[in-house]
């Protein structure tokens, strides 16, 4: 596969975005809970999901309407935008500017995977996101390693602020990417049936189950790791979910290339099962983090290419919305649950007992599948 130029600086440019976000979103809840303002930490997120889900069917009108580009930019700004309100502290201003970035990120998501899609021969999108992977998680690691570092030298605020310069610099460079026109009305109206088609709801599941596990990484889990050992650990572990993409994203990609999907989403949600009934114990809880950090992040890699598989190429705007809207839900789903346990003190665990269910039902899908196939 020839990497040419313009998905190199379009990988970089969306890296050094998520440089700043991945990092202020990994400390958000452990910072906020220190003022025992956690309650504004969680609402915030719980917003930024829930207008995710929201308006990610609406995203793929907007991406098809404009362009992918334009979608990225526009979103870039309201990322950056957060990132900068959160040093206020000011519980209404968060409060707004998440429901912002919740839509936001319906459309940066489905213009990144359109673009990505879209500029990518079909017999390399595993290896096409593998690329995009490392280069995103190599961003992400050094955007929580500076973060952390400035936080045991600065104070919350200044921290912030210093954080969001490189997110500034990737912004800017979108502007030199290559303009792309995805679709036209016609092709759009088209890709509304992938909404209705039992061909892409029986996977939405596996989309749910991944937004479902990925709430626990930025709010559950941090908690325990800091409760358990110290603020340092949390760093550590949020580096896992993108030091182990960094080394193996585009490997994972090629054998999906190779392999097909399915049989890779199988294993790899069959371990996190095994990982969440590990972490009941919490003498083991630090080998059942390592499990899931790393078949999470192997089927991270998988999402987007799969998108492809289904779409065929066509419609892609659709179909990335489809299961955009899916992942979100699964977080809003992940972070609703939280609070209900935490609320009614049913006990902390049963939140792994629950994604264990969740993570094992959503493979159905691939059972059903090739059973009328």
């Amino acid at each position: 596969m020839n990497v040419d130029k313009n998905f190199l600086v379009f990988s970089v440019a969306f890296g050094l975005i998520f440089f700043s976000f991945a990092a202020a979103q990994l400390y958000l809840t452990v910072e906020f809970n220190k003022t025992s303002n956690l309650d504004i930490a969680f609402m915030s997120i719980l917003l930024i999901y829930l207008f995710a889900a929201i308006f990610s069917p609406i995203s793929a009108y907007v991406v098809s309407k404009f362009n992918p580009k334009k979608g990225i930019i526009i979103s870039g700004i309201v990322y950056l935008l957060f990132c900068g309100v959160l040093v206020t502290k000011n519980e209404m201003a968060i409060y707004i500017v998440s429901a912002l970035l919740g839509i936001a990120s319906s459309v940066l998501w489905t213009s990144c995977g359109t673009y990505i899609l879209s500029i990518t021969s079909k017999n390399y999108y595993g290896r096409a996101l593998g690329i995009f992977n490392t280069v995103f998680s190599l961003m992400c690691i050094l955007g929580m390693l500076t973060l952390g570092t400035l936080l045991s030298y600065y104070n919350f605020k200044i921290s912030y602020l210093l954080i969001l310069i490189p997110g500034i610099a990737g912004f800017f460079m979108l502007f030199r990417i290559n303009d792309l026109k995805i679709s036209k009305c016609p092709n759009f109206k088209e890709g509304l049936k992938n909404f209705i088609s039992p061909k892409f709801l029986i996977f939405l599941p596996v989309y749910v189950a991944q937004g479902f596990l990925f709430s626990l990484t930025i709010g559950i889990i941090p908690i325990e790791i800091k409760d358990m050992f110290s603020e340092i650990f949390v760093g550590i572990f949020g580096m896992l979910f993108y030091l182990i993409p960094l080394f193996s994203a585009y490997g994972v990609g090629k054998i999906s290339d190779r392999l097909g999907r399915p049989v890779l989403f199988i294993a790899f949600y069959i371990l996190i099962g095994i990982a969440m009934l590990i972490m009941l114990n919490k003498e083991s809880f630090i080998l059942g983090i390592f499990i899931f950090a790393i078949t999470f992040s192997f089927t991270r890699v998988l999402l987007i290419a799969y998108v492809g598989d289904l779409c065929k190429g066509k419609n892609l705007e659709s179909g990335n919305a489809l299961f955009n809207t899916a992942l979100n839900l699964g977080v809003v789903f992940g972070f609703l649950t939280f609070m209900l346990i935490k609320n009614n003190n049913l006990g902390g665990d049963l939140i792994y007992i629950i994604s264990f269910f969740i993570t094992i039902f959503s493979l159905l899908g691939f059972v059903v599948e090739k059973k009328f196939r």
